[in-house]
Order: structure tokens, then C-alpha cells, then sequence
């Protein structure tokens, strides 16, 4: 009995050496600086930039969905296009609770002060002004060189808006993840093109639903733990979402070319038409009136590329959001 007693006292005693030193593991985490070169990227005045610039953020990518005021998620969800982009819009998961920041161009509050090089790197790299990681859910990095520009050009031209967000209230799992999960800022997987690609092609469509809409996003299955995708890529996923009044979950359909899935059932025109004749449900979380503005060479590149990706047998049942 007491060498037993010994025994369990001992590994307790590890246990507890081991907790200590993770512990002072994750603190010692929690402050780290990154040094990543800012892009050489400017912003332009010239009305062909910034038009791009305005598709890219008020369409495409759909900004205003995450970066706007709580008081304006319903007119950010319509498409409403003249939405302030002045953050604090919040999202509380098992990690804690994280706000958007005001992406305007007002010089206390938002991002008035960042060099056209920080805004470019906050991007494409997920580095802050501060040299800290950015977290990892604005998937943007492999933007090309000039519709990089044509963002920050963009940006720029907004109606700055004074309105301080709130910082990040992280919990300790937040904190954990923060140390080993999302510990290094999230870069481009490959050299980001100089010139975006255009047109009603594979690489467009590839373009578009990877680095700018990120489509996959919310079509695959995501950890509320740590954010990573643990779900077959646009084989569908579970979205909770704020917009709607009762908080219902919705499923994000299957986007596969698989039978049971929404490409698989649907012809290019099909597709197209679809995506042209916007929300159906009225607190669909899906931007349906942004993308039905997409331009249809646009739409007709989206489809093909979903063609090409491998298919995913997953029936996601009775979608609340039907594409």
C-alpha cells in the first residue's frame, strides 16, 4: 500500500509539474511579435481602382457582414452597400468573445493612421500594426497584388466613422489556442498573383471562392474551439447566426458537383439564375444581395470552379438557406 500510495503520489506530482509548465508555456505565448515585410502596396484616387475595390469589398467578399455596427446587421445582411464598415459586431464562442474592428479610415478609432504597407500585410499576412497575429477568420491572403490595391483604395475613400470597439475578451481556452493552435499568423499557401485573374474561367472561379469570397468558409464544417475546418471542403456546414431573430442554426448546403450536392444538381444557367435572384429566406445569413450583384462572367467562373473540386457524398437535410 505505500509504495502504491507512493506511486500515485509521484505521478500527481508530475501531473502537477507538467500543468505548471504548460501553464507558464501559454502565458509566456500570449505577447508574441511577428516580423513580416509590408507588401508594396499603395493606394490609388484613380475611379477604375477603387470601383474594383468597391466590388471586391461590398460584393465579393461582402465586408460589411462581419465588419458592422450591431445596430446596422440587418442592412449589412440586404446588401445594403452604404453600410459603415465601423466594426463591433461580436461573436461569442467557446474561445471568448471577438469583436470586428472599424476598417474606417477615422485616425483614433479605426484605420486612419496604418500605412497603405500595414493595411496590405494585416491582409495578406494576418499581422497587426503591432506586430501581433491577426486572428485567422478573414481569409483574404492570397488577394492579388492590384485588387490588394484596389482594397486598401477602397478603404481609404470611406467616410471615416469615430467609434471605438472593444478589445477581445479571450478565456483561457481562447488562451490555449492562442499559444499553440493560432500561434503564428497565417500567410498565403502560394505566391499571390500579381494580376487578378478574369473572366468566366476555372482560375477565376478558383480565385474568387478560395482568396475573396471564401466560400468554403461557411460550406464546410468548422470547430467553434479553435475555427479550424474539420469537415470535407463545401461538403456543407452548420452556421449559427446572429441575424436572425430566434437564433436558429441554418445548414450551408453541400456545394460539391456530387448528386447530393447543389452543383451536382444544378445546371450553369441554373446556377446562375439562382444566384441572380437573391434571398429567399429572409434571415438567411447567406449575402444573397451582394452576390446576386456579382457580374455573371463572375458567377459562370464560380460554377466551373466547384465543378472541378472533389465531390462530397452529404446530404446536409432541410437546408433553411437553399441555394
Amino acid at each position: 500500500m505505500k509504495l502504491a500510495k507512493r506511486i500515485a503520489l509521484g505521478v500527481l506530482g508530475l501531473l502537477g509539474v507538467a500543468l505548471i509548465a504548460f501553464a507558464i508555456y501559454v502565458a509566456s505565448r500570449q505577447d508574441l511579435r511577428f516580423d513580416r515585410p509590408l507588401p508594396a502596396i499603395h493606394a490609388s484616387s484613380d475611379p477604375a481602382v477603387v470601383a474594383r475595390g468597391e466590388y471586391l469589398v461590398r460584393r465579393v467578399a461582402n465586408c460589411s457582414y462581419c465588419h458592422v455596427d450591431p445596430g446596422r446587421m440587418l442592412d449589412a445582411l440586404h446588401g445594403n452597400e452604404n453600410v459603415a464598415l465601423s466594426g463591433g459586431r461580436t461573436w461569442n464562442i467557446p474561445p471568448g468573445s471577438f469583436r470586428a474592428h472599424n476598417i474606417t479610415p477615422d485616425r483614433e478609432t479605426g484605420i486612419g493612421a496604418a500605412s497603405d504597407g500595414e493595411l496590405a500585410r494585416a491582409l495578406r499576412f494576418g499581422i497587426g500594426r503591432d506586430g501581433r497575429a491577426l486572428l485567422p477568420f478573414m481569409e483574404m491572403q492570397g488577394l492579388a497584388d492590384d485588387d490588394l490595391a484596389a482594397v486598401v483604395s477602397y478603404l481609404r475613400t470611406q467616410p471615416p466613422v469615430r467609434k471605438a470597439v472593444a478589445p477581445h475578451e479571450i478565456s483561457l481556452l481562447g488562451n490555449i489556442v492562442k499559444a499553440t493552435i493560432l500561434a503564428d499568423p497565417v500567410g498565403p499557401k502560394e505566391p499571390p498573383p500579381k494580376v487578378a485573374p478574369r473572366g468566366a474561367t476555372v482560375e477565376n472561379g478558383k480565385y474568387l471562392v478560395e482568396y475573396v469570397a471564401n466560400c468554403f468558409a461557411c460550406h464546410t464544417e468548422r470547430s467553434m474551439k479553435t475555427g479550424e475546418l474539420i469537415g470535407p471542403r463545401f461538403g456543407g456546414g452548420h452556421v449559427e447566426d446572429e441575424f436572425e431573430p430566434t437564433k436558429r442554426a441554418w445548414n450551408a448546403p453541400n456545394l460539391t458537383s456530387h448528386p447530393s450536392g447543389r452543383v451536382g444538381q444544378m445546371g450553369e444557367e441554373a446556377f446562375v439564375a439562382r444566384m441572380k435572384g437573391g434571398r429567399v429566406y429572409e434571415f438567411s445569413p447567406m449575402p444573397w444581395n451582394s452576390f446576386s450583384r456579382l457580374a455573371d462572367d463572375d458567377l459562370r467562373a464560380i460554377y466551373r470552379y466547384l465543378r472541378t473540386v472533389p465531390k462530397v457524398d452529404r446530404e446536409m437535410g432541410q437546408a433553411l438557406v437553399e441555394l
